[in-house]
């Protein structure tokens, strides 16, 4: 169906001259004849008592022959002056626009080949009209006032055949060559040529600083005062001899048709009949076209009507366009905004029925439909509890989705598939206003699915659907995790453990389900101490180790005591408690550390004795654990752990042992002489060394290694002492090792040559030492001798300050009998004890900035000691 945007209405049905250029202003038309004749008309237009149509009828008001026996080419009113221009043979008359009597004595500009009104003036004056006048070699800009044209300026140019004036700018065809002027600036921006024997050049103001021109190809070409082009041509047809514009139209004329084309889109859009049409104008609104002898009237349709009819056609994006771009004509701004919604609305339905979802998205969101008008095409998705009842008049004739799909289940799929994506956009990323009815839809139409996302959109804890249905309609498409999951998330934590628990024993199935796991992970959330209890044996029996979640996890706070009770007969668990209590709760309790300590002591020896190649792994990485646990841990109890490890091998735990009893003489014994590990020797020295309480007890851990490197071990002899490493240890420790001390320990027999790395390092250290101590003095020394001069300059700014023997302290009110006492610049006197912020009163509650805070700011209180 064809857009039907104009009717033709007849004005004038024939008249005795040949019609050359006309004009219309108001109820006012003009007609120029080819024998220099201008003729005045009074238009009224009247709507047909039997038809309802609309109809004109004229009167002949007057005439006016110019005496140029030439053709009059062009008029042009100036209705706020009661002025008619009118052009004929190169003469510019100014007329009455009543009487169309000459104002003046002749013509007001002669060798005028065209001119134009500036249909964007810059002038304020209402009663002045801009010209552009096109001359032979010029254009003329001048000013056009009741009885005179006052020149304004020139611009050199060819011969101008056709011009339009916005503003400050005038778009100029001649020569076969269409250019832009700049009147204000007298610049020239050349544009693109035409052919002047195939192309007559057509020019005409479309918007603020935009123009239409014929362009190469029977193409319309739009063109900015900037020499751009922001929309793409037009295609129009051969022959055109005048065009229009009238929002959002370019109306053409042709000698057997007037063509219509969309502004928006570019396209051509109506076509009606008109025999010898040669002009087309549109008048302050007033569409007028004329042949030889005959003028008729464009009568626009009504936008609304224009719309109507391409959403009858289902030309969506043309009708949705021409509502934006037609503004709210003849109606408020609150009843377009509405029309407008409703359009959109319409506009989405009709591409959902046509699979195009994207764009009903679109149209959706951009019109605000209501949720549920979409939701109620899909039986079933609606909560029966809602009391919706469609739009008046209806946004479509759909039945439900069924329909409009003619039962095609794929396309029904795809349907529900865009529904879902819509409702998820709006969830989270648009205004929701019915949540209930969007949740709920979306948990029916994923449970259906068969989604994993189900779970996912159940995370979100203001989940709102209607339960009832949601709880059945979950349990028909057997989405028991989601049902349990759902349950929770409304705070029904124990009906989601029941469903779980049914999944646990498989009673139901769910492919979603991931086992206990989910039971835990529901448990863990419950806040009373009773359904822990309830719960923790029938998880425990099934997986002790995500069993434990359950205590280290849980909400409510349990006994630990009473838990470790329960988790007797599930060691791993309970292994796992004890890891929680001790690595993430940091409790501090000695039983708790112990039985860690003795289950792991337990399990490397259990380990050793099995003497499985296979299990060397495990055992080291017990071992690892045990001796990470006995170094990091100082809250075990060492005796009962040291009788578990006697009579095994595990030296270097029980060195660690011995160190937590700070026996280090054992500890390193063990490890030089049964382990020979000098290296874990070394670092166990490094270790005690950092918590050593003095540089003395530091340097004695270290010298009791070198003791023990110089002893023969138990039952050896002196070549069995360990040379080696006793020479590293004085070569890499030679700062914590008291140089007396260690020359005490020394055999007679070693050379200077031996230890002379030591002695080297340690002379250095103690110079180090010494100078160290010496700046430290001198530093003291200077402050001290600063502050004895800060003294010294206070008593004397201040001078002798008296205290009588009944002054007593502003805070206890006790008398001063001891020989020192604080004083504040505002005289009050306190004990340095009572007044231990300087910078404060302690009666007044003044506050004392400090001396070099402000050069004007009072200092602080001082202690004066008499």
């Amino acid at each position: 169906m064809a857009l039907k945007a104009f009717d033709l209405v007849s004005v004038l049905g024939r008249v005795d001259l040949k019609i050359e250029c006309l004009e219309a202003s108001g109820s006012d038309l003009y007609l120029g004849s080819d024998e220099s004749m201008v003729v005045h008309y009074l238009v009224e237009e009247r709507t047909s008592e039997s038809t309802g149509k609309i109809i004109y009828s004229t009167n002949r008001m007057s005439q006016k022959n110019l005496g140029t026996r030439k053709a009059v080419t062009q008029l042009k009113t100036a209705s706020a002056l009661g002025r008619l221009m009118a052009l004929s043979d190169g003469n510019l008359y100014l007329l009455d626009s009543d009487m169309l009597n000459t104002i003046g004595s002749g013509p007001k500009m002669k060798n005028v080949t065209v001119f134009c009104v500036n249909e964007n003036p810059n002038t304020l004056d209402p009663f002045t009209v801009q010209l552009c006048v096109g001359k032979r070699r010029c254009i003329q800009f001048c000013s056009l006032h009741e009885d005179r044209v006052s020149f304004l300026r020139e611009l050199s140019t060819h011969e101008p055949v056709n011009i339009a004036m916005d503003g400050n700018y005038v778009c100029v065809a001649g020569q076969g060559q269409y250019c832009v002027f700049n009147v204000e600036a007298g610049t020239r921006q050349d544009l693109f040529p035409y052919d002047a024997a195939t192309t007559y050049p057509h020019v005409k103001r479309i918007a603020k600083e935009e123009f239409l021109l014929a362009g190469p190809g029977n193409l319309g070409m739009f063109v900015t005062a900037a020499g751009i082009s922001e929309r793409p041509p037009i295609q129009w047809s051969e022959g055109i001899t005048a065009l229009s514009y009238y929002h959002p139209y370019i109306i053409t004329i042709t000698s057997q048709f007037i063509r219509v084309y969309s502004l928006i889109d570019q396209q051509h859009k109506q076509t009606i009949n008109f025999s010898g049409g040669e002009l087309v104008g549109n008048f302050d609104g007033q569409l007028y076209v004329a042949a030889n002898s005959c003028v008729s009237c464009l009568m626009p349709q009504p936008w609304t009507m224009q719309v109507e009819a391409l959403m009858d056609s289902e030309r969506v994006e043309e009708a949705v366009e021409l509502a934006e771009h037609s503004g709210a004509v003849g109606m408020s701004q609150e009843q377009y905004q509405q029309l407008c919604r409703t359009l959109l609305q319409r506009a989405g339905f009709i591409k959902l029925v046509h699979g195009v979802f994207d764009q009903a998205q679109e149209y959706f969101l951009k019109g605000a439909v209501d949720v549920r008008e979409v939701i109620s095409l899909f039986p079933g998705l609606l909560p029966a509890a809602v009391e919706f009842t469609r739009v008046q008049p209806p946004l479509h004739h759909l039945a439900d989705i069924n329909q409009a799909m003619q039962g095609d289940q794929a396309r029904i799929k795809a349907a529900k598939t865009f529904l879902l994506s819509f409702l998820l956009h709006l969830r989270f990323q648009g205004h929701l206003t019915h949540r209930m009815e969007v949740d709920t839809a979306i948990i029916k139409l994923q449970a259906e699915g068969d989604s994993s996302d189900l779970l996912l959109f159940l995370d979100h804890s203001d989940i709102a659907c209607n339960l009832p249905e949601c709880t059945q309609w979950l349990s028909d498409h057997k989405q028991f995790s989601a049902l349990a999951k759902l349950h929770r998330v409304l705070g029904n934590l124990e009906k989601s453990l029941d469903v779980l628990t049914k999944l646990v024993r498989e009673e139901v199935t769910d492919k979603h389900f991931q086992g206990i796991k989910d039971l835990v992970d529901c448990l863990v959330l419950a806040m009373d101490a009773s359904i822990v209890w309830r719960y923790a044996d029938f998880v425990l029996d099934r997986d002790a180790s995500e069993g434990v979640r359950v205590f280290t996890e849980t909400q409510t706070i349990l006994d630990p005591s009473h838990v470790l009770h329960i988790l007797q007969k599930y060691p791993e668990a309970r292994l796992g408690f004890l890891h929680h209590l001790i690595d993430t709760k940091k409790l501090k309790d000695e039983k708790y550390h112990t039985e860690l300590v003795l289950h792991y002591v337990d399990e490397a020896v259990k380990l050793m004795n099995a003497g499985d190649a296979d299990q060397r792994d495990t055992l080291n990485e017990t071992r690892a654990k045990l001796q990470d646990l006995l170094s990091s841990s100082c809250h075990y109890q060492p005796h009962p752990v040291l009788t578990r490890l006697q009579g095994t091998n595990l030296h270097v735990e029980m060195a660690a042992v011995f160190g937590r009893l700070g026996e280090h003489e054992k500890a390193l014994s063990m490890l030089v002489h049964q382990l020979k590990d000098f290296s874990a020797a070394e670092q166990y020295c490094i270790a005690q060394s950092r918590v050593a309480a003095s540089s003395s007890a530091k340097s004695n851990i270290f010298l009791k290694l070198l003791k023990i490197y110089l002893r023969p071990p138990p039952g050896g002899s002196e070549d069995d002492i360990e040379l080696a490493p006793a020479i590293e240890l004085l070569s890499v420790h030679a700062e914590e090792l008291e140089v007396s001390s260690v020359l005490a320990l020394l055999p007679p027999t070693w050379s200077l040559a031996i230890i002379h790395h030591y002695l080297r390092a340690a002379l250095r250290n103690s110079l180090h030492q010494s100078r160290i101590k010496r700046i430290q003095q001198t530093l003291l020394r200077s402050e001290n001798l600063q502050q004895k001069f800060v003294l010294y300059k206070l008593s004397k700014d201040m001078g002798p300050i008296p205290l009588a023997a009944n002054r007593v302290c502003c805070v206890c009110n006790r008398g001063f009998t001891s020989c020192s006492f604080t004083i504040y610049p505002n005289g009050v006197m306190a004990h340095p004890s009572c007044a231990p912020n300087p910078s404060v009163c302690p009666l007044t509650g003044t506050v004392f900035q400090a001396a070099h805070a402000s050069p004007t700011s009072p200092a602080p209180a001082q202690q004066y000691r008499l």
